[in-house]
């Protein structure tokens, strides 16, 4: 509506509904407030209707979420915006918008080939058979005599 645009040109939250117990949420509160959400609800990536974020956030933490006050019309949009669009996805479903919780993705552990090599402590090393026959004229040269051979 031209109201709720208004509103959100100016970054104020819509007085109309009358509601308001709670301090009207920052983009920190909202980011700390939908990460509990989706954590508690997102173990299962069950999605939450937006219909029902706005009373979540009154009831579980008495703050106010106002897509006006953040600049937005549309708590949609809102939930889109780069500072949140990483804890969940917004979609359509059936007739009315969803957040579905981002799933984390389990940690890799890397492996470091520079670990397991050993250019700092030659006298711990054992050149290889091909070092003793290689001219030391470049420091690659030098370097391929201490590789340990990872079988």
């Amino acid at each position: 509506s031209m109201v709720k645009d208004k509103h959100a040109e100016f970054q104020q939250a819509c007085s109309g509904t009358g509601r308001t117990k709670g301090s009207v949420v920052t983009w920190e509160r909202l980011r700390e407030c939908l990460h509990k959400i989706l954590s508690n609800i997102g173990s299962g990536g069950q999605p939450i209707p937006l219909s029902n974020l706005k009373r979540m956030f009154r009831s579980k933490f008495n703050v106010e979420l106002s897509e006006t006050a953040l600049g937005y019309a549309k708590l949609s949009e809102l939930l889109q915006d780069s500072r949140v669009s990483d804890l969940g996805e917004i979609k359509l479903q059936g007739h009315g918008y969803v957040m579905i919780p981002t799933q984390t993705k389990p940690k890799r552990n890397f492996i470091s080939l520079a670990e397991s090599l050993c250019m700092d402590e030659p006298a711990v090393c054992v050149p290889s058979p091909m070092a003793a026959q290689v001219d030391y004229g470049s420091l690659l040269q030098k370097r391929a005599g201490f590789v340990k051979p990872l079988c």
